[in-house]
Formats: structure tokens, C-alpha cells, sequence
């Protein structure tokens, strides 16, 4: 028998398989209008399939989704609205919150602490029993800092149920796979909604392609799957 060296890192245990998610009224927690597909679509999809109501706070106003600057910011923040509207529709029925906050800008505490105050409250609208959130180790700033925002907001009001951390920047952790095979041409559909982001990033390829790495935990014969993070 061959010993693993002292020294050697131990690897990370093989996520879970899941074929459907935890059931409930659902929340997702979304740092751009397009998270809210790109990270947990299938599960959303699969959600409303099965009769769970899904709302989806979008945390910034996405401004800065386009590199260019060419576009009228006002134009441009509703562009990218009514593309999380159209997606939502087509992942089978999204109640969409959209919050003012600029993107891409140096995040404080006084940001975290009246952001985390205003998510209490949207919280409190109804108490879901399963969040969505990305999950603490992406490295994109804004999803770090509402990875944060929800983490304060569900202790605050004592949520005790599940928290998935969804993957987009960086691939997590995960503890729990997802098969998403049956709903992931509705994913696909609907991230083909994000036009203006399509326009400078290929998210159908690169996260569907995420998507097809996870199904290596999935059953056999899964081809697409979401990975998660067990957050709190």
C-alpha cells in the first residue's frame, strides 16, 4: 500500500449528487442582472418546474457590463433590466428586485452595513426557506461583497435553512452537485437573453461549459450540472 506523504495536501471531498434541490420559497441573491441565470439558472429552472416561487435581488444596476462606455448609462441600466426580465420569463418565472447600486466601485463598510439593512428587509417580505448566493471565494469584488451582504442578512433574521453558494468567476468548493441535464437548453435560453453582455463575454459557452465539468460528479449519463457551496 502506498502512503500519502505527510506533507501532501489532502483533497477536496467529492460533492454530493443531488437530483432535485431543497424545496421551498426560494431566494437568490444576485450582484449583476445576469447572476441570477449565469450561477443557479438550472436550479431555478427546476425550482419553478416543480412549483417553487423564486424571487432574485438584483444588487447593482450592471452600468459597468459595458467596457466600451458608449452607451447612455440610464439606456444602458434598463437594456440590462429587461434582459433579467426576458431571462426570467424563459427560466420559467422570476419576481425580480433591482436595487440602484452602482457596480465595480470600491466597496466600504458603511456599504456593506446599509446594503446588509435594506436585504433584512427584503428578506422579511417573505421568509424564504432556500437562498442562492455566490459563494465567499469568487473573485470578483461585488460578488465577494454580496456573498457578505447575504451572510449578515440571514443571520440577522435567523434564517436556518439552506445556503447554496453558486459558482460564476471562480469554481467553488462544492459540497453538492446538482444534475441540471433536463432544464439546461432552458438555461441556455435564457442566458441568451444578455445580449449587451454576450456582446463582450461568451457566458453560454464558458458556463454551460462549467456546467458540463460538474456533470463528472453527477450520474452517469448527466451531461450539465451546478455545483454549490454550503454557505453560513
Amino acid at each position: 500500500m502506498t502512503h500519502r506523504p505527510a506533507t501532501a495536501p489532502l483533497p477536496f471531498p467529492t460533492p454530493r449528487s443531488i437530483a432535485e434541490p431543497p424545496r421551498g420559497r426560494v431566494a437568490v441573491f444576485a450582484p449583476h442582472p445576469d447572476d441570477e441565470v449565469v450561477g443557479p439558472g438550472g436550479a431555478i429552472a427546476i425550482h419553478r418546474t416543480l412549483g417553487d416561487p423564486v424571487r432574485a435581488l438584483v444588487v447593482t444596476d450592471g452600468r459597468a457590463g459595458d467596457p466600451s462606455r458608449a452607451a447612455d448609462p440610464a439606456a444602458y441600466v434598463e437594456t440590462r433590466r429587461r434582459e433579467s426580465r426576458a431571462a426570467a420569463e424563459r427560466i420559467g418565472g422570476v419576481d425580480l428586485t433591482f436595487w440602484d447600486y452602482p457596480d465595480n466601485c470600491v466597496i466600504t463598510e458603511s456599504d456593506l452595513a446599509g446594503a446588509t439593512e435594506r436585504a433584512i428587509e427584503w428578506l422579511k417580505l417573505d421568509r424564504p426557506d432556500v437562498v442562492y448566493q455566490p459563494w465567499i471565494g469568487e473573485s470578483h469584488a461585488d460578488h465577494a461583497a454580496v456573498a457578505e451582504i447575504a451572510r449578515r442578512a440571514l443571520d440577522a433574521v435567523g434564517f436556518r435553512g439552506p445556503r447554496l453558494g453558486y459558482e460564476v468567476w471562480n469554481p467553488g468548493p462544492a459540497d453538492l452537485v446538482l444534475d441540471i441535464t433536463r432544464v439546461a437548453e432552458r438555461k441556455r435560453a435564457a442566458l441568451l437573453c444578455f445580449a449587451s453582455q454576450l456582446e463582450h463575454t461568451a457566458f453560454d459557452h464558458f458556463i454551460l461549459g462549467l456546467n458540463a465539468q460538474r456533470a463528472l460528479f453527477a450520474p452517469k449519463g448527466a451531461r450539465f450540472a451546478e455545483a454549490f457551496t454550503t454557505c453560513g
